[in-house]
């Protein structure tokens, strides 16, 4: 058993778990070094996996140790030791030459025999890739989204407030607390609440029209207008939105339809940060110093909303993850993912 020790933009765990290794003294042969949701900017400022090495040996890994849990450990894991991991016969020429080894400073990276980059810089042409057309085109809704799509009717004899399910997210974290809160109702219609710092999530089916739809309540995100929608939600990927008001989140749902997926960020009708992911709705053909300032964009349409949190679309991106404990939410409802059941919206 390998144990995977993960750095990324939004989950800084190697801090913590490196601790098995510095305190504990386990056998590092089992253990790597692994990315996990990496922003484009924090690619181009801090680097990938030479940033998560740096980080071990920051925490008082031996640089040696640290390179071994991104190389050898890693083709052994995988069975690919046979062809990478080592610098001996056999295996393929992928080297990296360090001019300092404790800050993990790349001079030059060697890829099957082959100089590619030198002093930060490739130095080989990289021909563009075209993606067929069937892969731009897998925004399929049901039909376009209205502002009525998102309201939520109380319950029978509820006219005041209900107790309602709501996950609560975590900070730079993966998981989610399932709360019971008390929310107000109005015109017979369950409302968010801002002094709660609670608002409305809702995921929507988008790869085969069914129009299925799971709606709910989320806390911790700090927004005070607006609404977000993203089509990078875990697992399923389907239409991810959040907001404070059904105007906003219909707008910000139906931009994604047009555009083929991606993030976006509205306030009061108006489209403040767009970034367009049009291969499956996650991915882009532009380069990544091209995307980094619409995802700079989109954090700080997020701040303007009034986000103040770590990589927000990170954490946002798990609210649909229906394996994390210990509520989420996908277009067939709530799921209890400590009991593994599906729950209703409001307790009984």
């Amino acid at each position: 058993m390998y144990a995977q020790l993960r750095e990324g933009s939004a989950w800084h765990d190697v801090e913590e778990t490196i601790k098995s290794i510095t305190e504990n003294r386990i056998d590092t042969r089992y253990a790597t070094l692994v990315s996990d949701d990496a922003h484009p900017s924090t690619l181009l400022s801090q680097g990938h996996l030479d940033h998560i090495v740096r980080r071990a040996i920051e925490e008082g890994v031996n640089p040696i140790t640290a390179i071994q849990m991104v190389t050898i450990n890693v083709a052994q894991c995988f069975n690919m030791d046979g062809d990478l991991g080592t610098i001996s016969p056999g295996r393929f020429a992928d080297i990296l030459l360090l001019s300092d080894l404790t800050k993990v400073k790349v001079d030059k990276v060697i890829i099957n025999g082959e100089l590619v980059a030198e002093g930060g810089k490739v130095v080989v042409d990289l021909s563009r890739v075209s993606y067929p057309n069937f892969t731009k085109e897998t925004m399929h809704l049901a039909r376009s989204l209205t502002p009525e799509d998102f309201s939520i009717e109380a319950p029978v004899g509820k006219t005041q407030e209900i107790s309602t399910r709501v996950m609560e997210i975590i900070e730079a974290k993966v998981g989610t607390y399932a709360r019971e809160c008390i929310l107000p109702i109005q015109n017979q219609h369950v409302c968010i609440d801002i002094n709660q710092d609670i608002i409305k999530v809702a995921v929507v089916e988008r790869h085969k029209a069914t129009g299925t739809m799971g709606k709910g309540f989320v806390k911790g995100f700090h927004l005070k207008e607006g609404a977000i929608a993203s089509t990078v939600a875990h697992d399923a990927h389907n239409l991810l939105i959040i907001g404070t008001n059904d105007k906003d989140m219909a707008v910000a749902g139906n931009t994604l339809a047009k555009v083929g997926g991606g993030m976006v960020a509205v306030k009061d009708g108006e489209i403040i940060a767009l970034l367009p992911l049009p291969i499956a709705g996650l991915m882009s053909e532009e380069p990544v110093e091209k995307l980094a300032p619409l995802v700079e964009k989109v954090d700080e349409a997020w701040k303007r909303l009034g986000c103040d949190l770590v990589s927000p679309f990170m954490t946002m991106a798990l609210l649909s993850l229906a394996v994390l404990p210990e509520l989420r939410l996908t277009n067939r409802g709530l799921v209890d993912t400590v009991n593994f059941k599906m729950v209703n919206l409001f307790e009984k």
